[in-house]
């Protein structure tokens, strides 16, 4: 009986010390390559714990909320994600992963007079009401990379998104580096992303609208489908100030959540933000 305790306490040891990391790091590359993955998303499978990587591909996860038997899921849109055990986890660890097949786009044919389609905020907004997607408040040493600010959008008709406007409202950066993300919707809560292209662009407009062609993503959507459009920063500065307009009365209703992959909160009103393309 005793050899049993005995036996279970240093079991118990390990597995506290397995765990007793201050934090989890390590690179993301492409499969049989050198090539390191920007941007990539590690989250902890079944929590809203994560974190994004930056351009080099390289991660820190801290250890906040992380148990000895949780895994890791670490993926980037257009690749298959991978998962793997916290347990006997080292530090700087290279992370391999597979791209996804490269499908063909289907060849839609427009004709010259197709309706035109506009979803979203068309109008700017309102002048004096501004969604931050960070201020130059915030301390510089946080880690902003993965916060996502965005709205809800209602699909009418069928159609073929061939582009995606946001309306600047103050723009401190000479370029700021965003992911353009789509997901379905599941209690007025962004759920799953359903568009698997890595949409990264730079907004250089310091006020007005900003253009972000998406012709190249072959993005379909159907009549009575409701998806959430959420815009993520990739910025590592951090030191600034960034917000778009906004619309106070609007059913859309606002998305935001302050760090990669945490907790959505949702409020009233609408961001100016539309998508454009044209009627199937």
């Amino acid at each position: 009986m005793k050899k049993i305790s005995l036996l279970f306490i240093i079991l118990l040891g390990i597995s506290n010390i397995a765990i007793s990391q201050n934090s989890f790091s390590g690179t993301v590359f492409e499969e049989n390559t050198n090539s390191a993955i920007p941007y990539s998303i590690v989250k902890v499978k079944d929590k809203n714990i994560g974190v994004v990587s930056n351009e080099n591909g390289e991660f820190t996860l801290l250890n906040s909320g992380i148990e000895i038997n949780d895994s890791l899921v670490i993926t980037c849109l257009g690749f298959k994600p991978i998962t793997l055990s916290v347990k006997g986890w080292f530090n700087q660890k290279n992370i391999f992963i597979q791209p996804l097949p490269i499908q063909l786009a289907e060849v839609t044919v427009v004709a010259k007079r197709a309706k035109e389609v506009k979803i979203g905020i068309t109008n700017g907004g309102t002048k004096t009401l501004f969604i931050p997607l960070f201020t130059n408040k915030e301390l510089s040493n946080n880690n902003l990379i993965g916060r996502e600010i965005g709205t809800i959008l209602s699909i009418d008709k069928d159609c073929i998104i061939k582009a995606l406007h946001i309306f600047v409202a103050v723009n401190k950066y000479d370029s700021i580096k965003m992911r353009a993300l789509f997901y379905n919707v599941e209690n007025e809560l962004p759920k799953e992303i359903i568009v698997n292209s890595n949409i990264i662009f730079n907004v250089t407009e310091k006020k007005g609208w900003a253009t972000i062609d998406l012709s190249q993503h072959n993005i379909r959507f159907n009549k009575g489908e409701q998806i959430a459009v959420t815009l993520m920063t990739l910025d590592e500065t951090n030191k600034d100030q960034f917000f778009i307009y906004a619309k106070m009365f609007s059913k859309n209703g606002l998305l935001r959540r302050d760090k990669a992959l945490g907790d959505w909160t949702t409020g009233k009103g609408g961001m100016s933000l539309y998508l454009s393309g044209y009627l199937l």
